[in-house]
């Protein structure tokens, strides 16, 4: 279907290096959006995306690293977004 096109293509693309594919990709793992939840690629596409650039992706690393209660690591990824 329309859904499994959309993945393909984001992760098509991500595997290209676009940084919003790895974004999207990401978040659909989060939600488990189309995909099942999966933290580890959650992580790995939002890495991706953060090193190359995206604040969002860099932020949402920084909630990631709150909820496993490393805040230490998660205010230098926030401070990282912002000056992104």
């Amino acid at each position: 279907g329309d859904n499994e096109s959309a993945i393909e293509y984001l992760t098509k693309a991500a595997e290209l290096g676009d940084l919003v594919a790895h974004f999207e990709l990401a978040n659909f793992y989060r939600d488990g959006e189309f995909v099942g939840k999966d933290m580890k690629k959650v992580i790995y596409h939002s890495e991706q995306a953060a090193i190359g650039g995206h604040p969002m992706a860099r932020y949402n690393l920084g909630c990631v690293e709150k909820e496993n209660g490393r805040m230490d690591r998660a205010v230098k990824h926030w401070v990282i977004a912002a000056k992104l």
